[in-house]
């Protein structure tokens, strides 16, 4: 009996060039402290700065988490287009 081929249709998101610039507007419009958000989010501030300045990513996990943030805060505008 052959094997079934299954289809998770996982979907993914193209994180976008400009995300330094939109977390530092963030960062800026919430008040928060960088130590501040990513104790927040779940990370340390090291990771946060690595996003900040362009040499890493986050996960989803911790978009998701950001992107929470940011819609209680009532700035989720700074990360949606």
């Amino acid at each position: 009996m052959p094997r079934q081929r299954i289809d998770y249709n996982i979907q993914t998101y193209e994180f976008p060039e400009d995300s330094p610039e939109r977390l530092e507007r963030f960062q800026r419009e919430s008040g928060l402290s960088w130590s501040e958000i990513a104790r927040r989010i779940g990370t340390c501030r090291y990771t946060v700065w690595r996003w900040k300045d362009g040499r890493g990513r986050p996960n989803t996990e911790h978009m998701m988490a950001l992107l929470d943030l940011a819609e209680r805060m009532g700035l989720a505008h700074v990360f949606t287009d």
